[in-house]
């Protein structure tokens, strides 16, 4: 049977002085965001559910001319992520999680280690972060379930120091997010599909181990959802 598993800062003005994006990449951006149902593909090896099969809220109808965009094909919304935390780096991850403890140092910790644990294992940062955000929506450092589970990412203490991360204390930022990135991406390699892994993440095996577990999937890729669409904001904002 499988595990349980459960449940520094950048300067003031460093957003403000990011160059001003090409107009081509704002025009994919506004599309992307009012299309909003689009497929999330955190890799294109993995068997991934779209957004729109597990978000269930409305969106606003979009434009003529958005419709006339979307017969060219489906918007490649895993693509244009990509590209903004390619020219923006972690920054606009940090500040979209400093809305949730307003701390900007732990904030931009997190979104760091979000994004380097995301490259080593070829998937979305919005997908790591939803799960970060449904293991510890309140991002509590210390946090420790009823089963022992520990930090941001809710690892068990069993999992310290089984990885190349480079501490074994699990209350610590990226050592934290380093083991919960590393036991997903175990996950994913034996299973190649985000739901499966995602169930074994939160030792949801059977289908019993945890009530309404076979839920969690859906309430990760919801959350990842929203931290895309987010992204994808994040370029209109600071324009």
């Amino acid at each position: 049977m499988e595990p349980h598993i459960k449940a520094n800062s950048p300067p003031a003005n460093e957003v403000r002085t990011t160059g001003t994006p090409r107009r081509p990449f704002l025009v994919a951006l506004a599309v992307t965001a009012l299309l909003a149902a689009v497929e999330f593909t955190p890799s294109q090896a993995l068997d991934t559910p779209p957004l729109s099969a597990v978000i269930a809220a409305g969106v606003p109808a979009a434009p003529p001319e958005v419709h006339a965009v979307a017969l060219n094909g489906p918007v490649d919304s895993a693509r244009l992520e990509h590209e903004i935390l390619s020219r923006y780096d972690y920054r606009p991850l940090a500040r979209l999680l400093g809305r949730r403890n307003r701390d900007p140092g732990t904030a931009a910790r997190i979104a760091r280690a979000i994004v380097k644990e995301s490259n080593r294992l070829e998937v979305a940062p919005s997908l790591l972060t939803g799960v970060l955000l449904t293991e510890n929506a309140r991002l509590e450092l210390g946090s420790v379930s009823s089963q022992g589970a520990i930090g941001l990412m809710q690892v068990m203490h069993f999992h310290a120091g089984e990885f190349d991360c480079e501490s074994d204390d699990l209350r610590d930022v990226e050592a934290n997010i380093c083991h919960g990135a590393r036991v997903l991406g175990r996950y994913l390699k034996r299973t190649g599909n985000v739901n499966r892994a995602l169930l074994r993440y939160n030792g949801c095996v059977s289908g019993a181990n945890t009530p309404n577990c076979h839920r969690y999937p859906a309430k990760v890729i919801r959350a990842a959802g929203q931290v895309r669409r987010d992204l994808l904001a994040f370029t209109a904002d600071v324009r």
